[in-house]
């Protein structure tokens, strides 16, 4: 075979391609709000108080409507040796950075994933005042807010960061999925564990009376390191 024909790709070939590319729709957000807490300060106990969640039980993972998120991105920051009157000049790997990510949710009615991320930073660094610290509440706080010698004090960060996981699939994970008993394809899934997570930042919500849509809310994340893995759904 010439080069020419290398190059040449019939009908066949590119069917086989395109059945075997993912698509990007289908993935699955789980938060893991039961680990990392220290100190007796708890952030899902937290989150109970506020009433976003009525009972803690045992439950530790929770699947959350996330409508836009991304794989993680990583760069390996590179050092560079400059050979003294040589000329040479030598690129080496020094340690790996992990950028920052976002992801954004569809806000139910209740809005409980608003107040969710607001709490969460609230829990980060609770505002004090006279009567001690805010500590979540099913009410308004504005009171303790408004009060004027009232001051921030941070906490422990192994009280507030936790472990986010996206987990990555294809349409065709379920066999039957109009069946109750639901039986998994045997195809491979990804998942993405982010380590020591905490929010950055809630970015803002528009609102308008024109061209109503579903309400959505991008929280930006910080996180240490991120791990991989690959395994099939029969097996998960």
């Amino acid at each position: 075979m010439n080069y020419a024909e290398s190059l040449y790709i019939n009908m066949n070939d590119v069917s086989n391609i395109v059945t075997k590319l993912a698509i990007s729709s289908q993935f699955k957000v789980s938060l893991n709000l039961n680990k990392g807490s220290g100190g007796g300060d708890d952030l899902l106990s937290h989150l109970t108080r506020c009433g976003i969640f009525d009972n803690i039980g045992s439950r530790q993972s929770y699947d959350l409507l996330c409508s836009q998120t991304s794989l993680p991105s990583s760069t390996n920051f590179v050092l560079e040796e400059r050979g003294s009157r040589q000329g040479v000049i030598e690129k080496f790997a020094a340690y790996r950075v992990y950028d920052n990510f976002s992801m954004t949710f569809y806000v139910d009615n209740q809005y409980n994933i608003i107040r969710l991320f607001e709490e969460w930073m609230n829990f980060i660094n609770p505002i004090h005042d006279s009567t001690g610290k805010y500590e979540g509440s099913r009410t308004s706080q504005f009171g303790k807010y408004r009060d004027r010698p009232s001051y921030y004090r941070l906490r422990y960060p192994d009280s507030y960061k936790r472990d986010i996981s996206i987990t990555k699939f294809e349409r065709n994970l379920i066999e039957k999925p109009n069946n109750r008993t639901k039986k998994f394809s045997n195809i491979p899934l990804l998942n993405y564990t982010f380590l020591d997570c905490f929010p950055l930042d809630i970015q803002t919500v528009p609102l308008t009376y024109d061209n109503s849509v579903y309400t959505q809310l991008t929280v930006g994340w910080s996180y240490s390191r991120h791990t991989i893995e690959k395994f099939e759904s029969k097996n998960h």
